[in-house]
């Protein structure tokens, strides 16, 4: 991708990431990101085949950039803290017939698999998923407790995210792995 392509891309995901922050996901369509990217429709369908890719890339995108090479579990806390207000904008409203949890767990599930797959090493989840016998069994759970850990603070309208408990949970969950492999 050249520069000017990139350029366009980081362009719509950031008018994205704005959007989200504001309203929830299913409110934003793609003409209101369009026109925050001030690009046309034709254009943001260049880059990403709908709102689900987009949000994927997004995520994809914002994990990779603030921690590429911290274990899954550490990431999961740092996004989550770090994107707690665009987070809170991924439940669907009462008006939509959106099932933004099918989409949610479907991205978990790909950025584990995809980690699962490239063999990344020192990360006591992605050990323990890549020693099992049925994989997609294991991303399933891990991505099932994470969505999990997400839900709850959702339900309770959490205002803001407790580090220190989700890091303590996380840091829990990372133990039962650890004692998994010795």
């Amino acid at each position: 991708m050249g520069k000017a392509q990139e350029r366009t891309r980081r362009q719509i995901l950031s008018a994205f990431l704005e959007l989200l922050s504001e309203k929830p996901y299913d409110m934003i369509s793609v003409s209101e990101i369009s026109a925050a990217s001030l690009i046309t429709r034709s254009t943001f369908y260049r880059y990403f085949d709908d709102k689900k890719d987009l949000l994927m890339a997004e995520i994809e995108d914002t994990v990779q950039r603030r921690s590429p090479d911290q274990p899954l579990l550490v990431q999961f806390v740092e996004y989550v803290e770090n994107y707690w207000s665009v987070l809170r904008n991924l439940t669907p409203t009462r008006q939509s017939r959106s099932d933004l949890h099918e989409i949610l767990n479907q991205i978990l599930w790909e950025l584990i698999h995809r980690r699962v797959a490239d063999g990344m090493q020192d990360d006591p989840v992605i050990n323990t998923i890549q020693r099992s016998r049925n994989k997609d069994v294991m991303i399933s759970a891990i991505e099932g407790m994470l969505m999990g850990i997400l839900e709850r603070y959702v339900v309770s309208a959490t205002e803001k995210i407790n580090h220190r408990q989700l890091e303590m949970a996380v840091r829990e969950i990372n133990n039962l792995f650890q004692q998994k492999q010795s």
